[in-house]
């Protein structure tokens, strides 16, 4: 497994932008932008809606992230069994660990959201500070060299489980795809797996590979603090993101969700990370 030493590269600190027609334009461009100055919750939804503007189909709040949110919707999940594989879902309970890299939405397949939005409504005291990491630059970094070009072309090209334990969605496919509308979407999360079956032993070192390398992209790359105020605004299909630790309790983030005419499928109504239900059942 050979993981460049440039994977720090692929971090992005995304640039303060004035308004929702420059975040717009920055977040299809860069990937990401932050908007300060967000006064509540209800604010930040609004300037979501406007920075989506005609292409706008559904954005609201998905999660209200606090340490003791973590540790109640945390117990509810351990107490889930393990897939047949043997794997158990685990949410960031414990929230002085760093994150895994991930875009928001991924137990929900292509219901997942195209737009994102995290605003920081009260920033922890020391720590907590976010991190970007821009996937389809992760892959291009290690398509440099040689070594990892059988790698590269799986992930482009072989359909794997993107799934959670016990709670499978409809279909395969690539760790990066084209999305029916154009834009390239990749993905990121701990439980990415081969499909089961004859070549999945084959399958999972390249698998493991790119979660490794991801995760070196995050452990070496730099990271941002937002402020109370700040928002980012992603391109959900493209970023993976997260935070590090912390253990300031008053810490508290909005994840809100935004779905363009670009988003693969849009679902129904809010989403429960809890208990994801099968795609077949969130279409509206």
């Amino acid at each position: 497994m050979d993981l460049s030493p440039d994977l720090a590269t692929a971090c992005l600190v995304p640039r303060r932008v004035s308004g929702p027609e420059e975040a717009r334009d920055v977040v299809a461009t860069e990937g990401a932008a932050i908007i300060t100055g967000i006064t509540d919750e209800e604010a930040a939804i609004a300037f979501g809606t406007a920075m989506l503007g005609e292409d706008l189909v559904r954005v609201g709040r998905q999660i209200e992230a606090t340490a003791k949110r973590a540790l109640e919707d945390g117990a509810k999940v351990d107490e889930q069994p393990a897939d047949a594989r043997g794997r158990k879902r685990r949410l960031s309970r414990d929230v002085s660990l760093p994150m895994p890299p991930h875009n928001d939405g991924f137990a929900f397949g292509d219901f997942a959201p195209d737009r994102l939005f995290l605003f920081s409504a009260r920033p922890a005291a020391v720590g907590g500070e976010s991190f970007l990491i821009d996937g389809l630059k992760v892959l291009d970094i290690l398509a440099q060299d040689p070594a990892n070009a059988e790698m590269v072309q799986f992930c482009r090209t072989v359909d794997i489980d993107h799934s959670e334990p016990n709670f499978p969605q409809e279909g395969y496919s690539p760790i990066v795809r084209t999305t029916p509308s154009g834009p390239p979407q990749v993905r990121h999360h701990p439980y990415l797996a081969p499909i089961m079956g004859p070549d999945e032993a084959a399958q999972w070192p390249f698998v493991e590979h790119w979660k490794a390398a991801v995760t070196a992209a995050r452990d070496t790359g730099p990271r941002f603090r937002l402020e109370a105020g700040d928002m980012a605004c992603v391109d959900n299909y493209r970023i993976f993101h997260g935070r590090h630790g912390y253990t300031d309790p008053a810490r508290v983030l909005y994840s809100i969700w935004g779905w363009s005419t670009s988003a693969v499928a849009v679902p129904a109504g809010e989403l429960d990370i809890v208990n994801p239900q099968g795609s077949a059942q969130l279409a509206g």
